[in-house]
C-alpha cells in the first residue's frame, strides 16, 4: 500500500463528517520545533490533508490542537509530548501517537523519515529497571496498514536479559 493509498483508506474509514478537520500548519510546525526533527512525511500528510487526530487504532490518534475531538484521556499531542520529555533519559525524537489503555502507548520516531514505531508498556518489561520504552519492528505505514486491516498487534516488549518470567 502506497502513502496515497493509506491516505485514501483513512479518508474512507473515517468519512469527513466523522473526523476532525485537518490540523493547521502552525500546529505541525510548533510540534516539529519542540521535537527538533521534522514530522515523518506520512504523518504530516495525515494531519494536514486528512484529520487532526482520530485516525489509527480505533481512531485514537492524538490531536495536535485542543479541539472538541478527544480520542483518549490524553492531552493534545504537543502537551503530551512535553510531559513525556520530562522523563529521565527519554529520547527527544520519540513522540507519543496513541494509547492502547493500561498505560500502554504507540509512539513514532521523528528522527526517521519512515516513522519507526516504538512501544511503551510499563506492565511488561522490567518496569523496576525503567525499561518500558522499546523499539518496534514496524514503520508508521506498516502500523497504519495493520490498523486499517483490523490487525491490532499489541506493542510487544522484548524480555530483557535481566528479566525473569513467572
Amino acid at each position: 500500500m502506497t502513502e496515497d493509498e493509506i491516505i485514501h483508506a483513512i479518508r474512507e474509514r473515517y468519512p469527513a463528517g466523522e473526523r476532525p478537520p485537518t490540523a493547521p500548519p502552525e500546529a505541525v510546525a510548533e510540534l516539529e520545533a519542540a521535537v527538533g526533527y521534522p514530522m515523518p512525511p506520512l504523518l504530516k500528510r495525515i494531519y494536514l490533508e486528512v484529520a487532526d487526530g482520530g485516525f489509527g487504532r480505533w481512531g485514537e490518534g492524538l490531536s495536535l490542537t485542543d479541539t472538541d475531538y478527544r480520542f483518549s484521556e490524553a492531552d493534545p499531542l504537543l502537551a503530551e509530548y512535553l510531559s513525556w520529555r520530562r522523563r529521565p533519559g527519554y529520547p527527544p525524537s520519540v513522540v507519543p501517537l496513541l494509547t492502547w489503555g493500561c498505560a500502554i502507548w504507540s509512539l513514532v520516531d521523528f528522527s526517521t523519515p519512515e516513522g519507526r514505531m516504538w512501544g511503551w508498556d510499563p506492565n511488561a518489561r522490567c518496569p523496576w529497571h525503567g525499561e518500558a520504552l522499546f523499539p518496534e519492528e514496524f514503520t508508521l505505514a506498516e502500523r497504519l496498514r495493520g490498523w486499517l486491516d483490523g490487525v491490532h498487534v499489541f506493542p510487544a516488549a522484548p524480555i530483557g536479559s535481566y528479566c525473569t518470567e513467572g
